[in-house]
């Protein structure tokens, strides 16, 4: 983190397709975010793939993955990104 910012991201992503797409679209804007707007985001895809809201937007290209919202047992694959980068940036600003 620098002055609160995430100042850089590496990956080694092994998942299945939906799991590397999502790495790739989190990876792609994480950079140069505050904790709580990845936060944020983390927890308005959940909500999305709950089916508690429609607004993609937050989030450039994730709507590429709209049509797995049908499918729960891929939720995880596609949070699991989102949820790494808040805790890792949650853990390195502490």
């Amino acid at each position: 983190m620098e002055e609160g910012n995430l100042a850089e991201l590496g990956l080694d992503v092994k998942a299945c397709a939906l799991g590397q797409a999502s790495a790739a679209l989190m990876a792609a804007q994480a950079v140069g975010m505050t904790v709580s707007e990845l936060e944020k985001a983390r927890d308005r895809l959940a909500a999305y793939l709950a089916g508690e809201g429609d607004d993609l937007e937050f989030w450039p290209g994730l709507a590429i993955l709209a049509p797995a919202r049908a499918y729960p047992a891929r939720h995880a694959s596609i949070r699991l990104s989102f949820e790494a980068v808040a805790e890792a940036a949650r853990m390195a600003a502490a």
